[in-house]
Order: C-alpha cells, then sequence, then structure tokens
C-alpha cells in the first residue's frame, strides 16, 4: 500500500498512527473519536479505509464482549513508523498528547467490562469482568432486584474495578489465622 501526504494513504497512515499511539488496543469508536480530533474525514471513509486495513493486515480486530478491539499488527507498526514523518509534526503532536492524555480511559473501558440484562421479573443479571489481553482475569455474576442498584453496581465496578478485584482475591486467598 502506497502511503501519501493527501488522500485515502493519508487518512489511513493517520489511523495506524493513532492506533500506535495509544500503544493499547482501541474500539473503532475510540479510533473513530481520536480521527475527529484531528482530521476532517467522514464517518463512511473512516469505516470504509478501517475495513481495508484490516483486509491489508495492518490492523487487526479481535471480537471481546460484545465489541471489537482494534489491533496495529507488527506489518502496521513497522509501516507507520516508516512513513510517521509524511504525517505534519502538529497533527503528530496533537494525536500524541489526545493518546497521553486517553490511553488510561480508553485502557481501562477496554478491559473493565459490565453486562446487565434484565429479567422478566424486573430484577437484572449484572456480569462484572476484567478483561486482559483476550482472555477474562475475574468475572462475577450478580442477581440484583432493580435497574436502579444495577445502575449504581455498574457506576462503582467502573470507578475501582482493580481495588474491589484485589479486595475479593485477598479475602478468598486469606490464610486462617492459627
Amino acid at each position: 500500500m502506497a502511503f501519501f501526504s493527501e488522500g485515502q494513504g493519508r487518512v489511513k497512515l493517520l489511523m495506524l498512527y493513532i492506533m500506535h499511539s495509544f500503544r493499547t488496543p482501541v474500539t473503532r469508536e475510540q479510533l473513530y473519536t481520536a480521527m475527529v480530533r484531528v482530521d476532517d474525514t467522514g464517518f463512511f471513509e473512516m469505516s470504509e479505509l478501517l475495513a481495508e486495513l484490516i483486509g491489508e493486515q495492518y490492523a487487526l480486530a479481535v471480537p471481546a464482549r460484545g465489541r471489537q478491539l482494534l489491533f496495529l499488527t507488527e506489518k502496521g507498526a513497522r509501516l507507520c513508523e516508516e512513513f510517521e514523518r509524511e504525517i505534519a509534526r502538529s497533527v503528530r503532536d496533537e494525536v500524541i498528547g489526545y493518546a497521553n492524555d486517553e490511553r488510561e480511559n480508553v485502557r481501562r473501558s477496554n478491559c473493565v467490562v459490565s453486562d446487565a440484562v434484565p429479567q422478566p421479573d424486573g430484577s437484572w443479571v449484572l456480569t462484572l469482568s476484567i478483561l486482559e489481553k483476550d482472555s477474562v482475569l475475574f468475572e462475577i455474576t450478580l442477581h440484583l432486584p432493580d435497574s436502579g442498584s444495577t445502575y449504581r453496581a455498574q457506576q462503582v465496578w467502573a470507578a475501582d474495578a482493580d481495588g474491589i478485584y484485589i479486595d475479593m482475591l485477598s479475602r478468598l486467598t486469606k490464610k486462617e489465622e492459627s
């Protein structure tokens, strides 16, 4: 694939550069949000070009808990490093700044997951998960009485999943005191 300073090649290179700058998998929505900050390419064109990047094996889309995570392949990383100077310095700086500011939020939103399913009796089944790479590190399923308690549990989980996981792990593996 040839990259040029204009047109679709530039947009593809910019998408690869954004994925490279985050240094963590991103969702399509996260990639598109970053693109909107630095480029005026439309949603449908971005979708089409991302599909081409995946088809050409510069990026990889991996299903993960009801979403797809996008990974930069080695081929994509090499191409990005080789041609990144084709992107204007001001745009590279803006991408790097945005990626640095949002990296932890992106990582966290892609690793800390909650899935809520309403039940016929008005209760909810809530599954809380921590994903690491492509596997489930921790998962717990709760049955909650109503949507309000389900929402509160999701908010607490989003804010403190790591702490909850560590607390549960330490409680479950605690040795009895003699």
